[in-house]
This record gives structure tokens, sequence and C-alpha cells, in this order.
């Protein structure tokens, strides 16, 4: 039976896998969409089909895994006594607390994560037409948190190897 709280340990390899999986999804976008045959090629109705779907489902499902280990790791990585395991700092992008105000501060894995998890839009950043275009390596999300509209720029490489060092003390 179950008991108390922090009784699990999350399959440092079952994430890490996922984020491979989003990394490789990013890095090969590009190559994919090279080799179109045009609008009626079978690879693009296949990437029009899947890409969108699967990218937020890998991004969500490693924000949420993300979040639950940060929090079981957080007393150790503060014990300053215990070297073992130190504090995960790495910015993975910017935000904009009020998307009014243009004033922009670091977006730390932590924050990233909830974002992701509270994000009301999830849009990929191409350079024209999402369907005849790559997507970047960044991810505009967007939300709000009581009256204050927020946006966040994420830098979906920096985020990964970001998550990758979360789960790092796992391996």
């Amino acid at each position: 039976m179950w008991q108390g709280q922090r009784n699990f340990q999350l399959n440092a390899q079952t994430v890490l896998r996922d984020l491979y999986r989003l990394l490789t999804m990013v890095l090969a976008d590009g190559n994919l969409t090279d080799n179109f045959n045009g609008a009626d090629d079978p690879l693009q109705r296949l990437r029009d089909q899947y890409l969108e779907d699967e990218f937020v489902h890998l991004l969500v499902g490693t924000a949420i895994t993300n979040r639950i280990q940060e929090e079981h790791m957080r007393e150790f990585r503060e014990d300053i006594g215990d070297l073992a395991f130190a504090p995960l700092v790495h910015e993975c992008g910017t935000l904009q607390a009020n998307a009014e105000n243009d004033d922009e501060t670091a977006l730390t894995l932590r924050e990233a994560c909830n974002k992701i998890v509270h994000a009301v839009n999830i849009i990929a950043e191409t350079n024209g037409d999402p369907g005849d275009h790559p997507m970047s390596n960044f991810v505009t999300l967007r939300g709000h948190l009581g009256d204050a509209a927020w946006q966040a720029r994420l830098n979906v490489i920096e985020y990964v190897r970001a998550s990758v060092m979360n789960f790092s003390d796992l391996q």
C-alpha cells in the first residue's frame, strides 16, 4: 500500500527518452520540410497530421515530470552541506510577466515548466506559414496570471538541456 509523500521515484529513462524525442522533433523538422515534393506530398500530410499534437504532448508531459523532479530534489539541492546534489540554475528563454510591459526576465527551468503547464497558447515559431516552414528552436507561450497576461519565449534546446540536467541525479 502507498503511504506518505515522496514515496515514488520518476523513471528518468522514460523522461529522458521523451526529451530526446522532443529535441529530435525540433531539430529534424527543417530537414523534413526540405524533402517535401509539393503540397500533396505524403510526408507533408504526415507532418501536418502529427507534429503539433506530438510536440505539445511531449512539451507538457516533460514539463510536468520536470516540476515533480524539481520538487523531489529541492531539499537536496538547497542543502549547502551536501555537495552531492548541485543546485540547478539554467536559463531556457525569456519571460514577460506582464505582456503589456516590455521588461523581460530570464526564464528558469522551474518557471518554464510552470508556464508550459499553464499556457493558453503554445506557438512554434517559424519563418512563415507553419505548414510550409520548419519550426525554429523557439516556442512562444502565452497565458494569464490573475489579470495580467504573460508571455514567454522558450528556447526548446536549452529547455531540453536543463531538463536533462534536472534528471542527471537519477541516471
